[in-house]
């Protein structure tokens, strides 16, 4: 049954999922990051393995869980805060991501992603409103590479690429989320076909993740929760096998520690 009303989303609401992630490093004002690989609630993620071509998510073991559900899930408010400092953070849903980069190696590397699964902004594999970001679970070395991708847009036309939004820096800390681009007039992307880096970045893991995001919470200070609710947050559908993680982007550069949980509805 859909959720048409608020009566209904307030009838199908569940149990608060939690987030509590412990003590981050410290973070740089306006570059993103992920603390997937950070211990607390839930569990520290592994670093993904397998290899260049990627896996298509249906669940993670790191992720914020959602519950099971025979009909829609939709979320009916989230609360989200930064114990240190303001920022912005994303919840995402990360449907696709590899490994197997040769961090060090300047030459076009083949991606050829597998396909992502049905989760774009229209519940389809297309990937509109779907972008890419490359992942630190491995600090880097020396080296600040400009970071390449060449892709298919979700109206897809192929040939595309798009470099770094944040600039990289030489000893980026596990975690580290570089955002990429888009080329002009796209709206998501529907594979990968390959990323080159400018330059060597000498040592770590990286890894390409394909994500959507869902909700953006403005943490306006330290300490002060973000709070969305079925009606300020538009009570965004979820679908089946969603995989939730934060993205945070920092004010201010110092260490953090992220908490909250997020409320679903069903119906």
């Amino acid at each position: 049954m859909a959720i048409t009303s608020l009566d209904l989303a307030i009838a199908g609401e569940r149990p608060i999922e939690m987030l509590a992630k412990a003590a981050s490093g410290t973070l740089v004002a306006g570059r993103p990051f992920s603390p997937f690989y950070l211990a607390g609630t839930p569990g520290a993620a592994a670093a993904p393995t397998p290899g260049l071509s990627g896996a298509a998510l249906t669940t993670y073991a790191g992720q914020i869980p959602v519950p099971a559900a025979s009909g829609n899930t939709h979320i009916a408010g989230a609360t989200f805060v930064s114990s240190a400092q303001a920022g912005v953070l994303i919840l995402a849903d990360r449907l696709w991501h590899n490994s197997g980069f040769t961090i060090t190696s300047t030459g076009s590397q083949t991606v050829n992603s597998a396909t992502w699964p049905a989760r774009d902004k229209n519940g389809s594999t297309d990937g509109e409103g779907v972008f890419l970001g490359v992942e630190i679970s491995s600090a880097t070395g020396a080296g600040t590479p400009t970071i390449t991708v060449g892709y298919t847009n979700s109206a897809n036309a192929s040939g595309k690429t798009a470099t770094n939004i944040d600039a990289t820096v030489a000893s980026s800390a596990q975690g580290t989320f570089y955002r990429i681009g888009l080329a002009a007039g796209d709206t998501g992307v529907r594979s990968v076909q390959s990323l080159t880096l400018s330059a060597t970045w000498t040592s770590g893991t990286m890894h390409l993740v394909a994500y959507r995001p869902i909700m953006m919470f403005a943490c306006s200070q330290g300490g002060i929760p973000a709070q969305l609710n079925a009606v300020t947050g538009n009570l965004p559908r979820i679908y089946d096998n969603t995989v939730l993680f934060p993205i945070f982007i920092p004010q201010t550069t110092t260490s953090t520690l992220l908490s909250g949980g997020v409320k679903f509805t069903q119906g």
